[in-house]
């Protein structure tokens, strides 16, 4: 059997999720993992919720969960861009303005993230 015409797992990506030659996906049972992705998307969750909330509050609350949505698309990429994360992670932090509850939000967020990247 040539290499690549196998099933093998060949990498993985530190999140407890391994790919196969032949694209398939397969999730390793690494709990802190786990606990981590659950962790993120209800961080994320969680500033979309608050961004609906305080959307008077804030000078363009429908941008800010655009980039909140982009900045999910861009943690679910296989190998998601540091320098494009880290710049949403910035325009949240700068649209949040004075609104202390989206503020930690977005900075907790950006903390799980660090774990990511």
């Amino acid at each position: 059997m040539a290499h690549g015409d196998d099933n093998r797992v060949y990498a993985n990506d530190n999140h407890g999720t391994l790919y196969a030659h032949n694209g398939s996906v397969t999730h390793n049972a690494d709990p802190r993992a786990a606990d981590d992705a659950r962790e993120l998307r209800r961080r994320l969750e969680e500033l979309q919720g608050l961004l609906a909330q305080h959307a008077a509050a804030l000078p363009d609350a429908q941008r800010l969960r655009d980039v909140t949505q982009e900045l999910g698309n861009q943690l679910q990429d296989r190998q998601p861009s540091r320098t494009v994360v880290r710049s949403l992670l910035d325009s949240l932090t700068a649209g949040a303005g004075g609104v202390t509850a989206v503020l930690t939000a977005v900075n907790g967020l950006s903390q799980v993230v660090s774990r990511f990247l």
